[in-house]
């Protein structure tokens, strides 16, 4: 179980009999209708609120607002200043990866948190967004033309290099990343020197690599014509709870922006998408996002591809950022300056979909006892990774839900 709040849960039923989950039930209470809050306010008020109702994953949210909002508004952007927010961004989904292996994967390893990382890493941010955008510029419309020091940057990827060296990865995350097979992963998780080579290791120790398996497509490019049909049609609502594209759900996760690296390649042609499958993607994109970061040729195609481009009716904005946990969607509508209709389309509700890609790799899991199958299945949900907390029950075969 996970902690909830304002921002709703999802709630997963697991039925159990005979040592297999037979049948899986996923509902939520997210309050995907809190973006009308918006309406009837202007762009730059939007901007304004916009941190208060949406902190997790704050950039992500205020870059694919103001993208979708300059849109909409006609507002012209340089090139810079989109780099720079898709920087920051890249910046927060490190952040956000290191949240889940400093605190969840020492939950899983029995192990106290230290989360003297997670301090060192905000601390950082904050100073790398500073460079980049004085006084908040990220979050003006249009942006502000800035010159930072290369410098100065460089010194602070360093130091964003030396803590991942030391908290994750023992050595550069660019060499890691030169590994293209299990064996050499195996080799590197052995050595047991961060909670990322622990936590791998277990996985391979107790036999739960492929656990979670499933041959849930990939979420691939979307269309900002038809997601702008799908976003503003009778059935918009039914569509933002519970997303489809070409009537099947789809699955946006780290897993599926990175599977064409060698190393993920390797592990899906012999675990499928499977657990370790799934917490090296998570690795592997911490560490292309690093070179990303520097400039280089890392797998972040989604993130540098402007998807946004594409000439829609006066007054609707569309956007779409690779957040942390998938692809984040923004459509607003402005009708005299002001917001006529806003909606947002998240991650979560494409991976945690009734029948989605979590329903599909919870659906069969074995486990010898009630304790391991909810570890087993909470180590599957920490994986796929949902915005907000959960309730997980499992239910005997003989026992009917309170």
């Amino acid at each position: 179980m996970a902690a909830t709040g304002i921002e709703g849960t999802l709630l997963i039923d697991l039925r159990w009999q005979r040592g297999c989950v037979t049948e899986v039930s996923l509902s939520s209470t997210r309050p995907l209708q809190m973006p009308r809050i918006f309406h009837g306010r202007s762009a730059d008020e939007v901007m304004a609120t916009l941190p208060v109702v949406y902190s997790l994953c704050g950039m992500a949210q205020a870059c694919a607002a103001a993208e979708a909002l300059e849109q909409a508004a006609g507002i012209e952007v340089s090139a810079q200043t989109r780099h720079s927010r898709r920087l920051l961004v890249a910046f927060e989904t490190i952040k956000e990866h290191l949240w889940r292996i400093e605190r969840d994967w020492a939950g899983f390893l029995g192990r106290r948190p230290d989360l003297s990382g997670i301090s060192d890493l905000l601390a950082l941010m904050r100073t790398f967004r500073a460079t980049l955008f004085p006084a908040g510029g990220e979050s003006i419309l249009g942006g502000r033309p800035v010159e930072f020091d290369p410098v100065q940057l460089g010194t602070q990827l360093d130091q964003l290099e030396s803590l991942l060296r030391r908290r994750v990865f023992a050595q550069s995350p660019q060499s890691w990343l030169e590994r293209s097979d299990r064996d050499s992963l195996s080799c590197w998780s052995r050595g047991s020197a961060t909670l990322a080579q622990a936590m791998l290791a277990q996985i391979d120790l107790l036999g739960e690599a492929e656990i979670g398996r499933t041959t849930m497509a990939a979420l691939g490019q979307l269309d900002n014509d038809a997601l702008n049909r799908l976003l503003s049609g009778a059935d918009a609502d039914q569509f933002v709870a519970q997303p489809d594209w070409q009537q099947k759900p789809g699955e946006t996760t780290p897993y599926t922006r990175q599977r064409n690296h060698p190393l993920l390649i390797s592990l899906e042609e012999e675990l499928g998408n499977g657990l370790l499958t799934r917490l090296t993607a998570r690795l592997v994109e911490v560490a292309a996002l690093v070179i990303f970061l520097r400039g280089g040729t890392g797998n972040t195609e989604e993130l540098k591809t402007d998807v946004n481009s594409r000439g829609l009716a006066v007054g609707i904005g569309i956007s779409q950022v690779e957040a942390a946990r998938g692809r984040l969607v923004h459509r607003v509508e402005l009708e005299r300056a002001l917001v006529r209709s806003y909606r947002i389309l998240a991650p979560t509700e494409w991976n945690f979909h009734p029948r989605g890609v979590l329903v599909q790799g919870l659906t069969g899991l074995q486990a010898r006892t009630q304790a391991e199958l909810n570890r087993r299945a909470a180590l599957l949900i920490n994986a796929i990774d949902p915005c907000v907390g959960y309730q997980l029950r499992i239910i005997p075969a003989e026992e009917e839900p309170q």
